[in-house]
């Protein structure tokens, strides 16, 4: 999976957030994400499983709150990743 592969997936979730919730909070709301992925804590396992969810229902488990280990949370359980694996 290339970089910008990865930065389109990121910016279609992001964009459904903006479509909401404006640009500012879409920043905001995806950070955790952003995290995750950008410090290269994100396997490639983990990178290919959230290709295949529909971006809206990662926003929507980004934009339910929470602290940031909490978010990344749901949006393993949504994927169906495990992070020990």
């Amino acid at each position: 999976m290339s970089k910008t592969e990865i930065e389109t997936m990121l910016w279609h979730i992001q964009r459904e957030i903006m479509q909401r919730h404006g640009v500012d909070e879409s920043y905001r709301r995806m950070a955790p994400l952003n995290w995750y992925v950008n410090t290269g804590r994100a396997s490639v396992l983990f990178l290919r499983l959230l290709q295949n969810v529909r971006p809206v229902l990662i926003a929507r488990d980004l934009c339910k709150g929470g602290s940031d280990d909490e978010i990344l949370r749901r949006v393993f359980k949504r994927i169906g990743y495990s992070p020990a694996a």
